[in-house]
């Protein structure tokens, strides 16, 4: 029998990973009380391993995806401001994009950041349109790079939000039996705080990767290249 504090220690470490999680809508006070009468239900039952391995596995996997998504849709805003002249901007924008590409851990205020930057990238795109016209020889070589980039970041990025939110689901309803297993609840809370931090600034994120791709789809456009399948997961995605 663990004594009371241990248990309420316990309590106290799956309280903080689901009121993080609450920011995304994923669950309300009354969920997370149902949570805590679960776990203190479990006591003594012993730990479910395999699920908290399984969990790790699936939210390590999430954050792979989204470093993908990340990597590859400052990749083609990169390319898109090379190819029309903006060096210093692509290089910045490259740089950002080469920490998802090394799987650095996202935190709010990273994300916050690389959202606003692909925001100010879409302004700026948007108003070298009448003002590039048709591009030559490299640069729209260059430009032509960039859509696969678009297509993957677009595709891959369109069912996160979706898929984080299953995750934090199924977090949630795993906490009955961490009160057994101290370490697995810790790392849960960790992942759970983690893929909310994700969760939370994804609408903002995918509404901004929608405005610079559909710039870049002008763009590609007017140099009569083929975008490929940009078009239709825009519309979806709208």
């Amino acid at each position: 029998m663990k004594s009371p504090r241990i248990q309420a220690a316990l309590l106290s470490l799956i309280a903080a990973g689901l009121l993080t999680a609450t920011q995304t809508h994923a669950f309300g006070l009354d969920s997370l009380k149902s949570a805590a009468g679960a776990a203190l239900s479990a006591n003594g039952q012993g730990s479910d391993n395999a699920g908290a391995d399984t969990l790790a596995q699936q939210q390590d996997a999430l954050m792979q995806r989204f470093n993908a998504s990340m990597n590859n849709m400052l990749t083609a805003q990169a390319k898109t401001l090379e190819a029309t002249g903006q060096s210093d901007l692509a290089s910045r924008t490259l740089a950002a994009a080469a920490n998802y590409a090394q799987g650095a851990t996202a935190d709010g205020a990273t994300i916050a950041a690389d959202t606003e930057l692909t925001s100010s990238n879409q302004a700026l795109i948007q108003s070298l349109l009448s003002q590039t016209g048709t591009l030559n020889g490299e640069n729209r070589n260059t430009l032509a790079e960039a859509i696969p980039y678009y297509q993957n970041g677009l595709k891959e990025g369109s069912m996160l939000s979706g898929a984080f939110q299953s995750w934090l689901d199924s977090a949630k309803g795993s906490a009955g039996s961490l009160l057994s297993n101290p370490m697995a609840a810790g790392e849960l809370t960790s992942s759970i705080s983690e893929a909310s931090t994700v969760a939370r600034n994804l609408p903002s994120l995918i509404n901004a990767w929608s405005g610079t791709s559909q710039s870049f789809l002008s763009l590609a456009n007017a140099n009569q290249l083929d975008a490929g399948q940009i078009q239709s997961i825009l519309a979806a995605l709208n």
